[in-house]
């Protein structure tokens, strides 16, 4: 991530210092360093959760109730990579390009992000196991990756790039842009059944 920082920073300041009245667009560098950025993760989230259960099996005695919470980090963005690049003018100093529907770049669960808050078990009950545990943790995971989608996550990440790319391509010189997108509902890269 923080290379892609340095990346990002590194373009920037490039193109702040040209002069763009008396200088000629270099379409392909441009277009080469664009590209170079990979991964442009333009929107980042902290989902935070509350799980509840209970384990009261018909052929046991007793029950077991657990409450917790987790925090979930989530960056989103496009991959700068399959950006195509459909009509550059440097003469007119236009461009037009198709950016990539929005992906979720990472989702990190820290361990220390899931805390107990409650634990009931029943006399004759044992604590959970560990495998129970991962279980439980692998539900919290899929429980926030389905709440990602009720939330603006893509349109918000796709309009920062959109934004993002505006600025560096006017910074280079570029007075006509139009960008347009490729819009797909967020893909849960969560989902593990």
């Amino acid at each position: 991530m923080k290379k892609v920082s340095f990346l990002v920073l590194l373009l920037l300041f490039f193109f702040a210092c040209k002069k763009q009245e008396d200088t000629e667009i270099n379409a392909n560098k441009v277009i080469e360093s664009v590209k170079a950025m990979s991964k442009l993760g333009t929107t980042e989230y902290t989902f935070s959760k509350v799980i509840a259960g209970e384990d009261n099996q018909w052929f046991t005695i007793g029950s077991r109730k657990f409450m917790m919470t987790c925090k979930a980090h989530v960056i989103a963005g496009i991959d700068a990579s399959q950006i195509q690049f459909t009509d550059v003018n440097t003469k007119e100093k236009s461009i037009k390009l198709k950016i990539p529907a929005v992906e979720l770049l990472t989702f990190d669960i820290p361990p220390d992000e899931f805390k107990i808050i409650d634990l009931e078990v029943g006399a004759f009950r044992g604590d959970f196991n560990n495998s129970e545990w991962e279980k439980i943790q692998l539900k919290a995971e899929q429980m926030i990756g389905q709440d990602i989608s009720k939330y603006n996550v893509a349109s918000e990440s796709e309009k920062n790039a959109i934004l993002f790319l505006d600025k560096v391509l006017r910074s280079a010189g570029f007075v006509s842009i139009e960008i347009n997108t490729t819009s797909k509902p967020l893909k849960n890269i969560v989902d593990r059944s």
